[in-house]
């Protein structure tokens, strides 16, 4: 006849261990399949948009040059009329998608490790089912359907200038194939600039909606810190750079926008442009709006906050080892005090072995889960070259693309 030990194994009864059983199924079948894009529609898209932006964007810039030439021999006025309005937020938009699918790659890697490798925890409770839960939540709000409200918005608002540059070629009337021609271009401009748009729309929630939830992670979990970790972050490295994944695509495009501004702010002076106010709005002052009510918002609620979270965290818990040091050696130092006191120096002696051991084995907590120096000097780095790829691209198109095509088409 069998013991009640050998039923329950190591101690744990077997609904319990049937239970954390079918919880680590769970969880291994939801980070799996885990995406902040939840639907496929958009995993396609973010897949391919690249392909869709550059294969309208080519042929339509083209046939608007074409258009202008005809119209119009100055090639500076073909340009600031033409291409000069439309490439930043094109380059902005495919580099801004771009950094935040290398983020989303990494995204369940991230949320994977942080439970395989034990860096959460939850004291007297059931980890893994508190992150079950947790990791639904995750993907139920990210799969919101609130998130189309902002894409729409946006889609709306970029709607309107093409939707009026549409009725104004209807109503100027002239040759039908002419006015044929506005229309269909411009139908295609809008389908372009709604497909970006849309891209921006979705990201900025997956990323809104990540940042909040990485908060509700530090809140709800305890973080285990390891002092001796190899990686020098006390383990948590890998959610220093989840929250730098997140501060990248809004850097990057507001670095592009702000660059690009500098560009057009000298170029368009009123100084040596007294009527340059179009241009500066269009140029300067619109971009910097777009970095400052997108960029910026983003920027604190999706990398300050969350990493400001975590610093607390671990700033905490290292008051906490200290206190636990102190009090520790303390006594110890006092037992030693007290051998010696009475004379028991081979004690005493015994009782100094085990307070440097403690001493020895102690190390103070990191305070942020990233190499501070290297860290920031990359972010610099990044955001400087981000600012000079905006500025290379307005100097291309104000005064490379003039070249070429006075080279292409023979004018003088």
């Amino acid at each position: 006849m069998s013991t009640l030990s050998e039923h329950t194994g190591n101690g744990n009864p077997p609904a319990t261990r049937l239970q954390r059983e079918d919880t680590k199924a769970q969880l291994d079948g939801v980070l799996q399949h885990f995406d902040v894009l939840p639907s496929r529609f958009d995993q396609f898209l973010f897949k391919y948009i690249y392909v869709f932006l550059i294969g309208l964007f080519v042929p339509l810039e083209s046939y608007n040059i074409f258009t202008l030439l005809s119209m119009n021999t100055q090639i500076g006025g073909v340009l600031l009329q033409g291409v000069g309005l439309n490439v930043p937020p094109i380059v902005v938009t495919i580099l801004v998608i771009w950094r935040f699918n290398a983020w989303r790659v990494r995204t369940p890697h991230t949320l994977r490790d942080l439970w395989e490798h034990k860096r959460i925890s939850i004291p007297g409770g059931d980890t893994g089912t508190s992150y079950l839960r947790f990791l639904e939540q995750y993907r139920d709000a990210l799969a919101s359907p609130n998130r189309y409200f902002l894409c729409g918005f946006l889609m709306i608002v970029i709607s309107i200038p093409f939707a009026y540059f549409i009725v104004l070629n209807l109503a100027m009337g002239g040759p039908t194939i002419f006015v044929t021609a506005g229309v269909v271009v411009n139908l295609l401009y809008m389908c372009l600039f709604l497909g970006a748009f849309y891209c921006n729309g979705i990201l900025t929630w997956a990323m809104f909606v990540s940042g909040w939830y990485i908060r509700k992670l530090v809140r709800a979990f305890q973080l285990s810190i390891q002092p001796f970790h190899p990686d020098e972050c006390g383990g948590l490295r890998l959610l220093g750079n989840f929250c730098f994944g997140l501060a990248s695509p809004p850097l990057i495009g507001s670095g592009l926008l702000i660059g690009y501004s500098i560009f057009a702010l000298f170029e368009y002076s009123p100084a040596i442009y007294p009527n340059s106010v179009a241009y500066l709005v269009l140029f300067v002052y619109f971009p910097l709006l777009s970095a400052l009510l997108f960029g910026l918002p983003e920027i604190v609620f999706n990398f300050i906050l969350p990493l400001q979270d975590i610093h607390r965290k671990m700033v905490s818990a290292g008051r906490t080892n200290e206190h636990r040091y102190f009090t520790r050696t303390e006594a110890l130092r006092e037992e030693i005090q007290a051998l010696l006191a009475v004379n028991l120096v081979e004690a005493a002696r015994a009782v100094q072995e085990k307070r440097h051991l403690v001493e020895t084995l102690y190390a103070p907590y990191p305070t942020w889960p990233f190499h501070v120096r290297s860290k920031i000097s990359k972010t610099v780095l990044e955001v400087s070259g981000s600012l000079l790829l905006g500025l290379i691209t307005a100097a291309i198109v104000q005064y490379s693309l003039p070249a070429i095509i006075i080279l292409f088409f023979h004018i003088p």
